[in-house]
């Protein structure tokens, strides 16, 4: 459980420079991961490579009820990958920047929850197979360069997510304005983005059945063709579901997403398999394995990516501790370009 840093209202009325102290609750808490990664290609397309990576995230959010009996919930993150810098000419290396985690403002009222939001909105950047460490795209990034979890989700951009609790779930519409608007600009300034309007409806519930997950959704996004002058537009439908269930300490479960890229020609589909076992209350090991397949038309010829992970968990309490293996084959659907990937991770919260 992570330890919380609550503020009193005193205090927290001499952080505002506006409004009056109230009752509600400021809360900060806080995580860091420290990672190592050791990759080995098998032929001489694939550059070995290893190194030490980092990450932290200070979170600050508060909430309470409003005058008129509405509950409410808002917040913010700064979070800095390794040598993150901020957006500023004067900046320097490793400064503590936004890096676009997000900010939200959220009203309550019953099992229904309407939401202004960047990044922190239920959405599609998730899966129903359950795993004890990263997922491929996470932990062999720069190798597994096709496998897609997400889904083209629409989570970074700006935008309004209305969320009701339904069947032991939750039901999520995310709308954004314009894709790929994260709220770079100043304050009460605007600029347009390449890509239109685009929306997200989706579930990840029970649907009231102790053990299982389900999960299912899809988005629609008006972009640019890369194709020609650019000038010409698209829209893209991206789907995926998938359903877990959990038997006590053993889980297991699988995912399917299915994306179409910045072309019509171009479509991917990742199917994935999971299984996960709680050792121990502290330890839990995992296996998983993912597939790719180029379902367009201009790359019929190439080769279906193909991940085998297995992953150990140990929480010691303060510290958690992660060991993922990857075997990688026909890496960015190229035949024989198949890597090795070790990726070793510690981090605690507060």
């Amino acid at each position: 459980m992570k330890n919380k840093l609550l503020l009193t209202s005193a205090l927290v009325s001499g952080l505002v420079a506006y409004g009056a102290a109230q009752a509600d609750e400021t809360k900060i808490t806080g995580d860091y991961k420290l990672s190592y990664k050791m990759a080995s290609g098998k032929d001489a397309a694939t550059v070995g490579e290893q190194g030490f990576g980092r990450e932290t995230q200070i979170n600050v959010s508060k909430s309470g009820e409003l005058s008129n009996g509405l509950s409410y919930s808002t917040g913010f993150s700064f979070e800095s990958d390794g040598g993150d810098t901020a957006s500023t000419a004067t900046a320097t290396t490793n400064s503590l920047v936004m890096s676009n985690e997000g900010i939200w403002l959220g009203i309550t009222s019953g099992d229904t929850t309407v939401m202004i939001a960047q990044d922190k909105a239920p959405n599609m950047d998730t899966s129903a197979v359950p795993r004890v460490g990263e997922n491929a795209s996470t932990g062999a990034v720069g190798q597994a360069s096709k496998y897609a979890q997400n889904a083209n989700s629409i989570y970074g951009a700006f935008g309004i997510a209305v969320t009701q609790k339904v069947a032991g779930g939750a039901l999520t519409l995310n709308y954004a304005p314009q894709v790929g608007d994260t709220g770079a600009n100043n304050n009460d300034n605007a600029s347009n983005q390449d890509s239109k309007a685009a929306y997200e409806i989706l579930y990840k519930g029970s649907l009231g059945v102790e053990g299982l997950t389900v999960y299912a959704g899809m988005n629609d996004r008006d972009t640019r063709q890369t194709i020609g002058d650019g000038s010409e537009r698209t829209s893209e439908t991206n789907t995926a579901y998938g359903v877990a269930y959990n038997f006590g300490n053993i889980a297991v479960g699988f995912n399917i997403a299915n994306l179409e890229g910045a072309t019509l020609a171009s479509e991917s589909q990742t199917k994935e398999i999971g299984a996960t076992l709680a050792v121990s209350d502290q330890v839990s090991v995992g296996i998983g394995r993912a597939e790719t397949s180029d379902e367009g038309t201009t790359n019929s010829s190439s080769k279906d990516e193909e991940v085998t992970y297995i992953q150990a968990g140990y929480n010691l309490g303060g510290v958690k501790l992660q060991a993922s293996y990857y075997d990688i084959s026909n890496g960015g659907y190229t035949s024989g370009n198949d890597t090795e990937v070790l990726l070793l991770r510690a981090g605690a919260a507060f």
